[in-house]
């Protein structure tokens, strides 16, 4: 009889496997170890990911229940993500930008699911104007906030971290950065307060949120803090306040 041939686990489900055989006092401790042992190549450190995760934990029920609501545009998300060769977890951009939120507007002018400001808006083919705004169609600004994503994703070689940074702070102010560290690595990189929370905040919440789970036909979430009560009784429209994960 053959052996199984061992297969190594990515960072996120051994923390996944390990959090399923411990109550949430210990997840913090575990996910600390884990990220202490387990190098992370490209992305933040792992002190600050788990600074973010710490900060995502009451709102864990809002944003299952989110995702659950906005699952047939998830879906539609996903299909175009494949499209474009660009990794499954950008789909949580949304959540991270407006919590799916379509009429979200933020103090830079910034609007809509994918939160993006006029000019780039128009770069990637929106009317943004006085007679009609499409950051606020669903369908037309996830057309275009993947075109956005695409081009940074290949400027800066498939790193998401990167693309991310570039995506919140401009892609003029990223590679400005890459020039004066001399380097790639986005740990090392001088940039603003809020797009060094913002990336932290992703890789947060994508380890929170199981995206392979989510593509699903049934979406069942994996939470590192979950209580272990399984909640069916959704509401058509959910009203519970929940903004904007990047604001909170």
């Amino acid at each position: 009889m053959k052996s199984e041939r061992f297969k190594p686990f990515s960072l996120i489900e051994l923390m996944r496997r390990q959090v399923r055989q411990i109550n949430a006092v210990g997840c913090f401790w575990v996910a600390a170890c884990l990220f202490a042992t387990t190098p992370v190549i490209a992305a933040p450190q792992q002190r600050d990911i788990v600074h973010e995760l710490n900060l995502l934990k009451p709102y864990q029920s809002h944003i299952t229940k989110r995702l659950t609501q906005f699952k047939p545009l998830i879906n539609r998300i996903f299909d175009q993500l494949d499209g474009q060769s660009l990794p499954a977890s950008l789909v949580l951009v949304p959540m991270l930008e407006s919590s799916f939120d379509v009429n979200a507007v933020s103090h830079a002018n910034a609007a809509g699911l994918w939160q993006l400001i006029p000019a780039t808006a128009q770069r990637f083919g929106l009317q943004v104007d006085k007679d009609k705004d499409q950051r606020f169609d669903s369908n037309a600004s996830t057309q275009a906030a993947l075109k956005y994503l695409h081009f940074l994703y290949n400027k800066f070689d498939q790193d998401l971290a990167l693309t991310l940074a570039a995506y919140n702070a401009g892609e003029g102010r990223v590679a400005r950065a890459i020039k004066r560290a001399n380097s790639r690595q986005f740990s090392r990189l001088t940039l603003p307060h809020e797009t060094r929370q913002y990336v932290h905040r992703f890789y947060a919440l994508k380890v929170l949120i199981d995206v392979e789970k989510l593509k699903g036909k049934s979406f069942q979430p994996l939470f590192l803090f979950a209580n272990g009560v399984n909640d069916n009784r959704l509401p058509l429209v959910d009203l519970a306040p929940l903004p904007p994960l990047i604001t909170l």
